[in-house]
């Protein structure tokens, strides 16, 4: 199973989901659920492939909020990182990069509604390993305005 259902890199451009899982899909069932908190459920496949554009990672852990594919989490040994970040450089484009001192890099697709998809690539500056977040911004903008439901207007 390769990203976004390719061959396990960012080429091709950002895409609405991450490998075979779109947002919003339910998860599978050879999912196992390492945490769940509120209405968010976090899970890894025991037999997934850990690698990305042909780098080995150390975990791929899944999320869904209110059962809905919504994240996916990927952290990344040192040795893989610039692998990686080039991988993602090439395929999705020139980041932004909020602090030109920190390497946070961030990808946004111009797509609109259920489709719209952000990534951060951050590097550990200790460490040299990095951490990739791909994300729903539909889902994430919905979970955000859920939160603020219930609690009284600010005065």
């Amino acid at each position: 199973m390769g990203l976004f259902g390719g061959s396990g890199d960012a080429s091709g451009g950002m895409k609405a989901g991450f490998r075979d899982f779109k947002w919003g899909g339910a998860a599978v069932p050879e999912m196992e659920v390492l945490d769940e908190h509120a209405e968010s459920k976090f899970c890894w496949i025991p037999s997934d492939d850990l690698t990305f554009a042909g780098a080995t990672v150390d975990k791929i852990v899944y999320e869904f909020w209110e059962n809905r594919f919504a994240e996916v989490y990927i952290e990344i040994p040192p040795q893989s990182a610039d692998r990686i970040l080039k991988d993602l450089n090439a395929g999705w484009g020139k980041p932004s990069q909020p602090n030109k001192f920190i390497e946070d890099f961030i990808w946004e697709n111009k797509a609109v509604g259920p489709e719209a998809t952000n990534a951060v690539f951050s590097r550990n500056p200790s460490t040299r390993g990095a951490t990739l977040r791909i994300l729903s911004s539909y889902i994430l903008t919905k979970k955000t305005i859920a939160k603020g439901k219930g609690k009284p207007p600010a005065r």
